[in-house]
């Protein structure tokens, strides 16, 4: 699995075209006449380089595993799996240019993940949309969610409203009647406030929105504003680096950590887990929303006990989870949709995708839950018990030691 790795990072500093020559073949989503002699293109674009560097990593740490598995099953149709790695800084604008210089240059892609980030997610998807090229990403944005716009892409992790619905549940729970949402200056942060809003309407539960400048490196002043709203509880959200600051910024206003706070499975996918740049003190009364998949349980899935030993080969020493299931499950999602399909047609492979009864625990990074697809929306259909609140406190492994853990029922 390392040379898998190794060939991600030797493929930024080559074009398309050197790797078609390489190759010796021309392989395209739409060809087909394609042979188990043609390789299945996987082209990865993500922060390589910049404030998700380390989430890249692990994301491509995981790819490096379910290609093994892909290709000792006999790849997607007979074809093995190849990757090609394109840094976009995690810029939206720089993730466009890669993409469309890439797309110029040499045969087409037959899978794109594209970007991290919502923002990448959305500057990119209207590019790869008029390729015809499939793709999938770990936006939680509604704005990536219109299947007429963009037909052949589905999101891996759920929208915001879903994770927001989940946090209602658990502040309700909790018997909070005031919310302060803490939320960046950005594509994520609209959509997470308008989450917010709709879901908290009819609540009986006061919300106030708080905004901040992700790209701050103190964003303790931001913090205060929220703690000056008086609030039962502030919920943060927040993607990467800019986590960790906002965990920090609790301590360094007074009376931040006797306010309870509770983050979303974006702050719980920081490498390392909140817990792990912050003094202990930093943490106090702070939760996080994750998915089921990472909760430390004693009997994990057989798919993701055979994932997290892939992972461990990979990386040395597994840090976080969020990112590299995301991955790690979109690829195997699609690789069994066009061996279902029997093609890599990217509208086969949507329609299979929307009719498939994934097997629970298929998608290591939601447990044991059952996870499926619709015509109607490029985001899964989660259960509640896809979802767990805990606190917060030092990973074991990467994984979120069940504290303090709330984890919803399934609505029946």
């Amino acid at each position: 699995m390392k040379s898998k790795l190794a060939l991600a990072g030797a493929l930024l500093a080559v074009s398309a075209l050197a790797l078609s020559a390489c190759s010796g073949t021309t392989t395209t989503t739409d060809n087909p006449t394609a042979t188990d002699q043609d390789p299945f293109n996987f082209l990865f674009i993500g922060g390589v380089t910049g404030p998700l560097a380390s989430l890249t990593a692990s994301e491509l740490a995981a790819d490096a595993v379910a290609i093994d598995e892909i290709n000792d099953a006999g790849g997607i149709n007979g074809r093995k799996v190849v990757i090609e790695v394109l840094d976009s800084k995690a810029d939206p604008t720089e993730a466009v240019s890669v993409l469309q210089k890439r797309l110029a240059q040499g045969p087409k892609p037959d899978l794109i993940r594209a970007g991290l980030s919502s923002t990448e997610a959305l500057a990119m998807l209207p590019v790869v949309s008029r390729a015809g090229i499939p793709s999938y990403t770990s936006s939680a944005s509604a704005l990536t969610d219109d299947v007429e716009a963009y037909p052949y892409n589905k999101q891996v992790s759920p929208k915001f409203l879903r994770q927001v619905e989940i946090g209602r549940t658990y502040v309700e729970f909790k018997k909070y009647k005031k919310l302060t949402v803490l939320a960046p200056e950005d594509a994520s942060g609209d959509s997470n406030v308008a989450g917010v809003e709709s879901v908290y309407k009819d609540s009986g539960i006061k919300v106030e929105v708080v905004r901040f400048n992700p790209a701050d490196l103190d964003l303790s002043v931001a913090y205060q504003r929220a703690v000056a709203t008086d609030p039962d509880v502030i919920y943060a959200n927040c993607l990467g680096a800019p986590c960790v600051r906002v965990v920090a910024a609790r301590e360094s206003v007074a009376g931040g950590t006797d306010i309870p706070m509770f983050g979303d499975t974006s702050m719980a996918g920081a490498a390392g887990g909140p817990a792990a740049s912050v003094p202990a003190s930093a943490i106090e009364n702070l939760h996080v929303e994750i998915f089921a998949g990472q909760l430390k349980t004693s009997k994990p899935t057989e798919q993701f006990s055979t994932f997290y030993k892939g992972l461990e080969k990979e990386l040395g020493e597994v840090t976080g989870l969020s990112a590299p299931t995301v991955s790690y499950d979109g690829l195997r999602m699609w690789a069994l949709a066009f061996n279902e399909a029997g093609s890599t047609d990217a509208a086969e492979g949507i329609k299979t995708i929307n009719g498939l009864k994934f097997p629970a625990g298929f998608f290591v990074g939601y447990g044991s839950a059952e996870v499926t697809y619709d015509a109607d929306s490029a985001f899964p259909q989660l259960p509640d018990d896809a979802f767990a609140v805990v606190e917060v406190s030092p990973l074991d492994g990467g994984l979120y030691p069940a504290v303090d853990a709330f984890q919803p029922k399934v609505k029946k």
